[in-house]
């Protein structure tokens, strides 16, 4: 009975949330260029690190990685895009970003081994998204959600404009699965917040969690990238 009225409440929000669609997709549009600067900063953490042959695969798809990461954001998936980590759930009445990247990577597992490689890499990049998504504070930690919407303003506004003082360019991480991957990020995520909470300034406060959130970003990305080529790419091709 209670999943029953959770699912209804899930479903009579997004309804309402249909109303403001034209608004929402404006904004996606520039939130998803802060995804595609990861993946692509997570691309050149391989380079540096001398995974030559993974950043010549993952180079020739990042259209379709990006692709991806843009795609999941619409239509109101984002709202299964956050993980409480304590609770282990998402938002009241919808799905949570560990359930749904476990689904998009199976899904792009079993493109992958159809030979659909741009389908695959399509569902590769919607899991990067949700790997990024829950290194944001906002994301993991439900007492934090009205402070989304401005943290997120800011942070596309200080990518265009400072997007290098926010790169690493080595230190990429491996978890080994996508449970660790949205559980570790998510931790690290509400750790970082916490520790710069007391800050007055703004703009300090902002720029310390942004520094750190995005690294970890980038970092985790890389390897989970990693991860998929040693795991479904590497293995696909050494069974020929």
């Amino acid at each position: 009975m209670k999943k029953t009225i959770e699912k209804t409440y899930g479903k009579a929000v997004t309804n309402v949330m249909k109303a403001v669609n034209p608004v929402k997709k404006k904004m996606l549009n520039t939130h998803c260029n802060v995804h595609k600067y990861i993946n692509v900063e997570a691309l050149n953490i391989l380079n540096n690190e001398g995974y030559d042959k993974q950043y010549d695969f993952y180079r020739n798809y990042i259209d379709k990685l990006n692709q991806g990461a843009h795609w999941i954001d619409q239509d109101f998936k984002s709202t299964n895009h956050f993980y409480h980590i304590t609770k282990e759930r998402g938002l009241y009445g919808f799905s949570n970003a560990l359930t749904e990247c476990i689904k998009y990577y199976n899904k792009s597992i079993e493109e992958y081994n159809e030979k659909n490689i741009n389908e695959s890499m399509f569902f590769l990049g919607a899991c990067c998204h949700l790997i990024q998504d829950v290194t944001v504070p906002h994301h993991v930690d439900n007492r934090l959600l009205k402070k989304h919407r401005p943290f997120e303003i800011w942070i596309v506004k200080e990518i265009s404009q400072n997007s290098e003082k926010y790169s690493v360019h080595d230190g990429s991480k491996r978890y080994g699965n996508i449970d660790d991957y949205i559980k570790n990020n998510a931790n690290t995520a509400r750790q970082i917040y916490y520790r710069y909470q007391d800050i007055e300034d703004e703009y300090k406060r902002y720029s310390k969690i942004s520094k750190e959130i995005l690294g970890e970003a980038q970092k985790t990305t890389a390897g989970f990238l990693l991860d998929f080529y040693d795991e479904i790419i590497n293995k696909k091709d050494n069974s020929k």
